[in-house]
């Protein structure tokens, strides 16, 4: 049992010094999630892509650095950082203190507001009333499970592993309703003709508790040379103007303080 203790305790220690000498080497592992559009995407070719993928890059380029990309599913993508799997998680995460208990976020890179979107006819409403029966998907391990179970009592929560498998269940009508970042729900509203029966339910949700202060860039708790030199980098993004002209590519629209 001791010499197992041992190897596990070098094996830890062999990972953080690889973690380190990967950094010092100027490489940055970034998780992302795919299965998020617009904002992470496995691509048809293997690749990756979307709006965090993209900004991972400027934030790389930024830092003097190379961007090294793993796809992880969601609810294991906190435990992957805490297990040095990578560096930083850049995929939509929003700054919750739940999160803050267990790492470190920089400075906000974006904000979005949720939404519900449901048949256009479904005569639905945004409040406990009007979905108490009804079933509603989300991503799993999301700030969308907090504020249904908090608000919405008597709805019926379908949790997923990413948001697209939540959209086909209510093309299917297996589900009545999706609670959703509003960015990417206008995304999805908007990329197939067939999404045109479904409809924005009410209007954009605010909540600060379940849903953040914004979405910010993931990393592990005292690493303070990483996290300032992330926060300089998001800056110089401001500062440059190539973080607008990057959001206005995917949304028309610049979603910095949205």
């Amino acid at each position: 049992m001791l010499n197992r203790r041992s190897l596990f305790a070098s094996a830890a220690a062999l990972l953080t010094l690889l973690g380190a000498q990967a950094q010092a080497e100027g490489v940055l592992r970034v998780a992302i999630s795919t299965g998020d559009p617009p904002f992470n995407v496995l691509n048809a070719d293997g690749t990756f892509g979307g709006f965090d993928v993209d900004y991972a890059l400027l934030l790389c380029e930024r830092m003097q650095k190379t961007c090294e990309f793993t796809d992880i599913e969601w609810d294991g993508i906190i435990p992957g950082l805490l297990a040095n799997r990578y560096d930083v998680i850049i995929a939509s995460m929003g700054i919750t203190e739940e999160r803050k208990q267990q790492i470190t976020f920089s400075n906000p890179y974006y904000q979005t507001p949720s939404t519900v979107i449901a048949l256009a006819d479904a005569g639905l409403t945004a409040d406990a009333a009007g979905l108490a029966g009804r079933t509603i998907g989300v991503q799993r391990a999301t700030g969308h499970e907090c504020y249904i179970q908090r608000e919405w009592g008597e709805a019926d929560m379908r949790s997923y592993p990413t948001t697209d498998e939540a959209y086909l269940d209510l093309l299917a009508g297996r589900i009545d309703a999706v609670l959703v970042d509003s960015i990417p729900g206008q995304d999805w509203l908007a990329s197939d003709p067939a999404h045109a029966v479904f409809a924005p339910v009410g209007g954009d949700i605010y909540d600060t508790e379940c849903f953040g202060e914004g979405t910010g860039v993931g990393l592990r708790q005292g690493e303070t040379e990483l996290l300032d030199a992330l926060n300089a980098a998001i800056q110089l993004t401001r500062e440059d103007g190539s973080y607008v002209a990057l959001s206005e590519r995917y949304f028309g629209r610049d979603i910095y303080g949205q």
